[in-house]
């Protein structure tokens, strides 16, 4: 019913995993973080690795996909994110960063940081309906906005600010 992979054959598993995961990792960096909202970046790769890791195994026959062989691919994958948290978690700010990110000024002193924006590769239009969710018509309101590393706004209004 199982057959079972020699030791090379999980290494392999193992290194196109690793591979894998660091090569989506980047290019979901690069991508950006407007699209994350409230996952961590670990925590999509993590669904998306799971995913795919378990949706084979079970969708194909045991001679297409072995069972092993996708066991040592969750176990990789779950290993990944329980390091790279584990080294953040006890690592210097600088290594955190690196990994997750670090907030982006959009809004300073109620004037709009334009190449900040730009980096998002978020429209002013875009920006501006977001801001209208928050009930917030002008930069002017604004004493900081901010886009943070899991994709989030956080807004500090000016103390003389109310909704107009």
């Amino acid at each position: 019913m199982f057959s079972f992979p020699g030791f090379n054959e999980l290494l392999n598993v193992i290194i196109r995993t690793l591979g894998i995961f660091f090569f989506t990792y980047v290019l979901v960096r690069i991508r950006g973080n407007k699209q994350l909202s409230n996952l961590s970046l670990l925590d999509v790769l993590l669904v998306i690795a799971l995913g795919s890791a378990m949706g084979d195994v079970m969708i194909y026959s045991e001679k297409e996909v072995s069972f092993f062989r996708a066991i040592t691919a969750i176990s990789t994958v779950i290993i990944i994110i329980y390091i790279i948290e584990f080294i953040t978690a006890r690592a210097p700010k600088k290594v955190s960063r690196v990994l997750y990110g670090e907030p982006l000024i959009l809004v300073k002193n109620g004037r709009l940081k334009k190449k900040n924006l730009e980096k998002t590769n978020m429209s002013k239009d875009q920006f501006k309906s977001l801001l209208r969710t928050h009930n917030i018509r002008y930069y002017s309101q604004c004493n900081l906005v901010q886009l943070e590393p899991n994709g989030e706004i956080s807004i500090v209004r000016k103390k003389n600010s109310k909704n107009k």
